[in-house]
């Protein structure tokens, strides 16, 4: 029996209500999934082929409770996928190597249930995503290939039963916070830079590496996982890697299940390998690092968090896992950084991509109202004006103004914004 998330509810942070987020009065869903045909699409898959695969807008899928069974690929970037219950919003495909089922890929969407490819600015939250493959073998359930980064996942069950169940190898950025994740052997194996906080990780197999990484482009790259707990019923080890990696525990707990020669090794086969394993590592091999972790008492999972380039703790967040690329935990909406007046129309700059929800409108120092004509998906959004005048005041006009970029919760411009005078 796999335990409940209420067993350890108090490693775990609460979110911010996205699902209220995108159904409040500022801005719906731009397209709903609900079996009964009571949305716009019946089937995820359909709902996400309608959005064009150069989308830069922050496009928003609320599914309602069922159990979808889709083979999932998205090749379309700026998606949110939001489930309407995390327990009763399921997406259920079975998949499993192609070594053990020459037909996995017969609908040539991708060998996981659920495929990312060449997909940024990705949110998944609160549902299930399900591999019922048998156990063992490589049923892998997400997986990212090709080009991709700022990747969220969150408040979500991914399940497996076997190796790589969750697998994001595009060597980009990866946010996940209060997730559930079951597999054998590296079930969770980020390929870039990795922040997975207030999570439980089961692993269901006697393995000698339940996790992965590899982090080879940039000496920063790392894995770090913060307030999670692992569980297993079965003896484990930890980890393995086989090219460059740094791994991060922070305030984990390990069960008593964690064999004493768990710890994390680097793998001395690599089929893909042009020359022996330990002539592949740019920098040190030995980046494994622990901080009031609980667990066995083992010299190996003792503090050591002094030897890395962190030092202590309190400097370990989302936003230093990334070294200034990304703050995914961020809740600044974006700012103003220009406005341009011309003739006819008032152009007005962000600090960053925005997607308009809605008609905003500018209320102009005359008096009249210049109405939002374009520039969603960029940052630049271009207001037509009845004739030359000052913007006054910026006004969302029931809609909403949000930041493009993928990130735990949406990022809102004010209500209403004075520009000038």
């Amino acid at each position: 029996m796999i335990p409940t998330l209420k067993v350890f509810a108090a490693f775990l942070i609460p979110l911010v209500d996205l699902t209220a987020s995108a159904a409040s009065a500022r801005t719906a869903p731009d397209l709903v999934v609900a079996q009964d045909g009571s949305g716009n699409f019946s089937s995820v898959q359909a709902a996400i082929d309608s959005i064009p695969k150069g989308n830069t807008e922050r496009k928003i899928v609320f599914i309602k409770n069922g159990t979808y069974g889709e083979h999932i690929r998205i090749e379309n970037s700026f998606l949110t996928l939001l489930g309407e219950d995390r327990l009763k919003t399921r997406i259920v495909w079975e998949i499993n190597d192609r070594r053990y089922d020459p037909n996995a890929n017969a609908d040539r969407k991708g060998g996981a249930s659920f495929n990312l490819v060449n997909a940024s600015d990705i949110v998944i939250e609160n549902l299930t995503i399900d591999n019922p493959g048998k156990l063992g073998g490589k049923p892998i359930v997400v997986f990212s290939s090709g080009t991709g980064t700022r990747i969220v996942i969150q408040n979500t069950d991914i399940t497996g039963l076997g190796g790589d169940t969750l697998s994001l190898w595009t060597r980009g950025l990866y946010y996940h916070r209060n997730i559930r994740v079951t597999g054998t052997y590296h079930f969770v194996g980020p390929r870039g830079t990795c922040y997975l906080a207030d999570s439980i990780i089961e692993c269901l197999g006697s393995v000698t590496n339940a996790l992965f990484n590899e982090g080879i482009d940039d000496e920063r790259q790392k894995f770090v996982m913060q307030r999670c707990t692992m569980i297993s019923k079965v003896p484990f080890g930890l980890g393995s890697n086989f090219r460059d990696a740094a791994w991060y525990f922070v305030d984990c707990q390990f069960p008593d299940t964690l064999r004493p020669d768990g710890q994390i090794f680097i793998a001395q086969s690599n089929v893909n390998a042009p020359q022996p394993v330990s002539k592949m590592f740019k920098w040190a091999a030995d980046r494994i690092y622990f901080s009031g972790s609980k667990g066995p008492d083992y010299p190996w999972l003792k503090d050591n968090l002094e030897k890395s380039p962190a030092k202590n703790a309190a400097v370990i967040t989302a936003a230093w896992t990334y070294f200034g690329q990304w703050d995914p935990e961020s809740t600044v909406p974006p700012a103003v950084a220009d406005v341009a007046l011309a003739s006819d129309r008032v152009s007005v700059t962000f600090s960053e991509s925005v997607t308009v929800k809605g008609q905003p409108t500018l209320a102009l120092a005359d008096g009249k109202i210049a109405d939002y004509q374009s520039g969603s998906g960029t940052a630049t959004l271009t207001f037509k004006a009845a004739g030359p005048a000052a913007p006054a005041m910026l006004r969302l006009n029931g809609g909403a103004i949000v930041a493009s970029r993928a990130a735990a919760q949406l990022r809102w411009v004010p209500d209403s914004l004075t520009l000038g005078k």
